[in-house]
């Protein structure tokens, strides 16, 4: 392909010699079929910062023998550089040899233009009459211009790793800083030439296995979205009360009837990009990485503060060294607990039952008689190793600890396990539909009344009859779902965190304590005893010390108590 390249120039240069524009040994042809044999071409060409003939120029030549190049098997402008040896600077300088042939060749190449891409080239090199050399429109271009590649027209950023060099590139760390420069600078271009789009797409199907029907079932204490299918009673507040203990609900998945699997398939697309030369084989450390983090955030902020909108390919706009690992960031607070909250575990409350007379469940008008003395003074009963002296109540909580309000707030004071706080009865506070959460929902108070959870036979059952505003407002019923309409036998209510509980460690006295409140399982203490119930799991929603509600929220007034009993 060279030789009928370099055929139809010297057919060219025939033309000039008949019109004495050309003489004979100025033929281009010869000197460059001389030069390509001999190896000349190639030093003479490394010999010089600029370019002895355009790129394009060359691309042509080169397409003549090499044939086209394929830009997604071969790296873009990688191709003609590798292919016409280009060299560095720093590796031209070097040799004697080298540089004798390069000054021989100084002066010829010196005449020598370089051509812009175009529809056509010319090279007036030995003659006053032009040798056009046709381009393709349909072919690609590729060169670079600063920091930008040009392919067919469209300009992709294309960094220098020099140019981000963030720190010494001597001494200890440097290794670090230059291998960042070599990420940010193949991270870049990557991006850049994906922007391009995808060179090929293949796709692959995929299968999944799935089923339908009743595949698989699980059995759990019913809740309020389950359909009860034990017995019913309405009272005169006209609410649906389940009779009798808690049941079971079955639930199947991933639906109902017959079970059946099957393989379900998905067509999965995968698109090959361009890519920029081999990625970096370096690794940068942390202890190296702290300064290159600390110069791109000064470099940032200096970069921001001096422009009103970024330029596109400014070397002075820093690029984030995304492959340097970086220590956590630190947010440091004077006082987690000026402004604080109660993180509070499973909780547990033993109360001693009390029962009213003369009254009616929905006017809630009884009087209330005290549980009946099980000796001379109070009563008492052992909890493990405690003795529970009444009237006090006991919440346990299987941990507590607080933190502060900010959204990366600190950890206020210690956390503790299993604690066990005594408070007088009239000190309890109930919160309906109050709801934990990163933004919690602030429920209602109300103060409590145990006379509540007086058992009462309803038929053949003995079983609590909590009020419906009560139930409504526990922990059991979502907040804005109407879907609860059944009082079952798992009310939990929401209780404020009591002052008591601010004693276990001195620097909870500020904490809020209706921010994140617990959920309590009520236990009677019934002839001396008191029966802690199987622990369970702490409940999610309070395992979120690190996403605390930010500053600003005001507790909700406490309502003042009507004449009837509620909570």
């Amino acid at each position: 392909m060279l030789q009928i390249f370099l055929a139809a120039m010297w057919k060219c240069e025939d033309e000039a010699i008949q019109k004495k524009l050309l003489v004979e040994d100025q033929r281009l042809s010869s000197q460059m079929r001389d030069s390509w044999q001999n190896g000349d071409f190639w030093i003479m060409y490394a010999g010089r910062n600029n370019f002895a003939f355009d790129t394009i120029y060359w691309k042509k030549i080169d397409q003549r023998f090499f044939g086209t190049t394929i830009y997604e098997d071969d790296n873009i402008c990688d191709v003609w550089r590798r292919r016409l040896h280009l060299l560095e600077p720093d590796e031209y300088i070097t040799g004697w040899i080298k540089r004798l042939k390069i000054k021989k060749e100084e002066k010829r190449l010196q005449a020598l233009p370089r051509d812009t891409p175009s529809g056509s080239i010319s090279s007036p090199v030995y003659s006053s009459a032009p040798i056009t050399l046709s381009v393709p429109s349909s072919e690609p271009t590729c060169y670079t211009s600063s920091q930008w590649l040009v392919i067919s027209n469209t300009s992709v950023f294309w960094p220098t790793s020099t140019d981000y060099l963030y720190g010494p590139t001597t001494g200890p760390g440097a290794s670090d800083v230059i291998c960042a420069a070599q990420w940010m600078q193949y991270d870049e271009r990557s991006r850049g030439l994906s922007s391009l789009g995808p060179t090929k797409t293949t796709t692959v199907t995929l299968y999944t296995p799935t089923s339908t029907g009743a595949c698989r079932k699980s059995i759990l204490p019913e809740q309020y979205s389950n359909v009860h299918t034990g017995p019913v009673t309405t009272l005169c507040d006209g609410v649906a009360r389940a009779l009798g203990p808690r049941e079971t609900a079955t639930e199947y998945y991933p639906g109902t009837g017959p079970c059946s699997t099957f393989s379900e398939s998905r067509i999965e697309t995968t698109t090959v990009n361009r890519e920029p030369s081999a990625s970096p084989t370096c690794r940068a450390e942390l202890e190296g990485c702290i300064g290159i983090w600390q110069t791109y955030s000064s470099l940032s902020s200096e970069y921001a503060a001096s422009i009103t909108s970024p330029i596109p390919g400014d070397t002075r706009s820093p690029l984030r060294p995304a492959h340097c690992p970086n220590t956590a960031r630190e947010y440091p607070e004077e006082n987690p607990c000026s402004e604080c909250h109660f993180i509070p575990g499973t909780a547990t409350m033993f109360y001693w039952p009390v029962t009213t007379s003369k009254g009616d469940l929905c006017a809630q008008n009884g009087s209330t008689i005290p549980a009946t003395p099980t000796g001379d003074g109070p009563n008492t009963a052992i909890l493990n190793h405690y003795t529970l002296v009444s009237p006090s109540v006991y919440i346990s909580f299987t941990s507590i600890n607080a933190w502060s309000n900010r959204r990366h707030g600190h950890q206020c004071g210690e956390r503790y396990s299993n604690q066990l706080i005594s408070i007088h009865p009239t000190a309890v506070t109930s919160l309906r539909e109050h709801r934990n959460a990163r933004y919690p929902s602030e429920g209602t108070p109300y103060p409590f009344n145990f006379a509540e959870f007086l058992p009462q036979t309803v038929g053949n059952y003995t079983q609590s009859l909590i009020p419906w505003p009560q139930y409504r407002g526990g922990s059991q019923c979502p907040l804005y779902d109407p879907s609860c309409t059944m009082v079952r036998d798992d009310y939990m209510p929401f209780i404020e965190v009591p002052q008591e509980a601010a004693d276990i460690d001195s620097h909870w006295e500020r904490c809020s304590r209706r921010w994140l409140v617990p959920a309590v399982t009520m236990v009677p203490i019934v002839d001396g005893t008191a029966v802690a119930p199987t622990p369970t799991s702490e409940p999610k929603v309070m395992s979120i010390e690190a996403d605390a509600v930010p500053e600003g929220m005001v507790d909700a007034p406490t309502p003042t108590p009507t004449a009837e009993l509620g909570w």
